[in-house]
């Protein structure tokens, strides 16, 4: 059933993407362009990460207080949104807002472009996720260890602290109780697309 859907969404993405942006979100939770970008990349990929049911998508126009990754399901149009911490490479004057993308490493700062979620691991800060980069802006993705993890400085107590998330070295940092719901939610090989 998933592969069929993916196969009648990428044939709708060949003559249609902005009708599709409101197929998949139909509150508009997603900025249309952005949606857009990350379903022709998904396309460009051949569809098989849409294989998952789920698209994840990171906004990182957004300030870091508002709720700016996106998971997608693909079966039913409907999205589920999150808080998430980038890189402090991103940000050096520390307002909230991600000013640039690099995957330069040691940059510190958050990569953009097409991802696989790649498998679970525990790690220095507990369950965490590897990320496959699959364009030339992230290929250096796994060698830099940007990967997806929760964090003390993207707790809502932070948040309601400094008005603001914390930084990371380049990784989508959630809180305890949002990573543990986008794990349950977000198989292993699903698509990622991070963007401004």
């Amino acid at each position: 059933m998933k592969r069929a859907f993916t196969l009648f969404l990428l044939l709708f993405l060949s003559w249609a993407p902005a009708s599709l942006a409101v197929v998949l979100d139909p509150e508009q939770v997603i900025r249309p362009e952005l949606l857009t970008q990350a379903l022709n990349a998904l396309q460009d990929e051949g569809g098989e990460a849409g294989e998952t049911g789920r698209v994840v998508i990171v906004d990182y126009s957004r300030h870091s207080r508002e709720e700016r990754l996106y998971v997608v399901n693909l079966e039913t149009g409907t999205v589920t949104a999150y808080r998430a911490a980038h890189g402090l490479g991103s940000d050096p004057d520390h307002d909230g807002y991600l000013d640039s993308f690099s995957s330069v490493p040691e940059s510190q700062a958050s990569p953009q472009g097409a991802f696989r979620i790649a498998e679970a691991y525990h790690g220095k800060h507990g369950r965490s996720v590897r990320l496959d980069g699959l364009d030339d802006t992230n290929q250096t993705a796994r060698s830099r260890a940007i990967v997806i993890h929760a964090a003390s400085y993207a707790e809502p107590d932070h948040l309601a602290r400094y008005g603001k998330l914390g930084r990371s070295n380049g990784c989508i940092v959630f809180s305890e109780a949002d990573l543990a719901t986008f794990l349950e939610d977000v198989p292993e090989g699903t698509f990622l697309f991070i963007g401004k």
